[in-house]
């Protein structure tokens, strides 16, 4: 029997191949995920130091990508750390996560980038870095945009902050183009506050920007209205190098979460219409969007309090596998979203990371358990079906869930 790692053989597309030193780690009867979604349950050997594992009924996927986080350092290690980030991250299955730029200072030079990456160098994942995509994030200065990228960036955003005027945007997509850097968007037209019609100006903005500059490659950061979709499509049947994503918590919840949960459910974009989620549904299976991110915004329980000024965001690393797997999103669909496109909007290669899936086991969401220091969700109580068991980070298993008892 063949029991080559994914990469080798018929498990090519699945995995990079990692290599064979080391210890070994069998999986017994597992199946792997690639982009035709599951194989046939077989055992597998992989280059871990680790116990071999009964993997009947799991699944084997590559390390997830999260392209959408708030890590929070420097500035906020109240609010969270790159290492309890890490920690959550690997929690989740995420074993690659781009963290943004607005933090204290904001990484928008080429040696607060250096700074940052020297930071996470010892971290369970791989975390990877924005730089800011004007000054100080504020909307008016490109950045170097060229010694960014050279310090180790892989995109460019101002997210954080709302969406840029149409000069300035243009500006910066043409300063982003000459690195083939992707330009991360939060489309939202902060002068239309919160309505949805915030959201469809600055979409429309965003892609009438990116026909100004068709060699720049732009992406929007979590789409959470039905409205958004047609043009979103428009603009990909035009040859636009567009992409865009959606979260896990505007798949799952309606604004109907705000009645019972409060701040903690507040969100920006805030949480639609059931029709809304069902067509963003629709959308992630089509392609018409293209990844999920989690826009993990970790937040301490008193920022949380005050409907008025609570901050918004919700700590989304620990939770989103749990909600995909419960939605029973086609797992072609999962390798799509999580596994390989989030990568490819980056230009990253596979790195040779894995996370085994119990894709059965249900679980009752408890914030107190969360590795991240933000424990803010309104997810509390809820019973999800799938959960990440083992993630593999830098050859070792960096995250080893407790196996549930009866």
């Amino acid at each position: 029997m063949d029991r080559s790692p994914p990469g080798r053989g018929g498990w090519r597309g699945c995995c990079a191949d990692p290599g064979t030193e080391g210890g070994l780690m069998r999986l017994h009867r597992v199946q792997a995920l690639g982009p035709n979604g599951l194989t046939e349950p077989r055992d597998v050997d992989l280059p871990v130091d680790h116990a071999d594992v009964d993997a009947t009924g799991l699944v084997l996927s590559p390390g997830w990508c999260d392209l959408h986080a708030h890590l929070r350092e420097p500035g906020f290690p109240e609010k969270e750390t790159l290492a309890t980030g890490a920690a959550a991250a690997a929690a989740g299955g995420f074993t690659q996560v781009v963290a943004m730029a607005n933090t204290q200072p904001v990484t928008d030079t080429a040696d607060r980038l250096r700074a940052n990456l020297a930071r996470a160098r010892d971290l369970p994942v791989r975390v990877m870095f924005v730089g800011a995509l004007t000054e100080g994030l504020e909307g008016r200065r490109p950045t170097d945009a060229v010694a960014l990228q050279a310090a180790g960036a892989v995109a460019l955003s101002d997210d954080g902050r709302h969406a840029l005027d149409l000069q300035t945007l243009v500006g910066a997509l043409q300063h982003a183009s000459a690195t083939g850097l992707p330009v991360l968007i939060h489309p939202q037209d902060e002068s239309l506050g919160s309505q949805p019609e915030a959201e469809l100006a600055a979409v429309e903005q965003a892609v009438a920007a990116l026909r100004q500059v068709p060699r720049a490659r732009l992406h929007l950061q979590h789409v959470s209205l039905a409205a958004a979709l047609p043009m979103i499509a428009k603009a990909k049947r035009d040859g636009l190098a567009l992409t865009a994503e959606v979260t896990p918590h505007h798949l799952w919840l309606t604004e109907d979460a705000l009645r019972r949960w409060g701040p903690l459910a507040k969100v920006n974009p805030p949480l639609r219409t059931e029709a809304d989620v069902a067509a963003l549904r629709g959308a992630l299976i089509d392609g018409t969007i293209d990844i999920v991110a989690t826009d993990h915004a970790p937040h301490q329980a008193a920022a949380k309090r005050d409907a008025e000024t609570a901050a918004p965001g919700i700590s989304g690393f620990e939770t989103a596998a749990g909600m995909l797997l419960t939605l029973r999103l086609p797992w072609p669909v999962l390798y799509r979203a999580c596994v390989a496109l989030p990568r490819a909007i980056l230009g990253i290669p596979l790195s040779p990371d894995w996370i085994l899936i119990d894709p059965a086991e249900t679980w009752a969401v408890e914030p107190d358990r969360f590795l991240s220091r933000g424990r803010n969700t309104p997810m509390t109580g809820t019973r999800l079906s799938g959960r990440v068991r083992i993630t593999i980070c830098h050859d070792r298993v960096v995250h080893h869930a407790e196996v549930p008892v009866g």
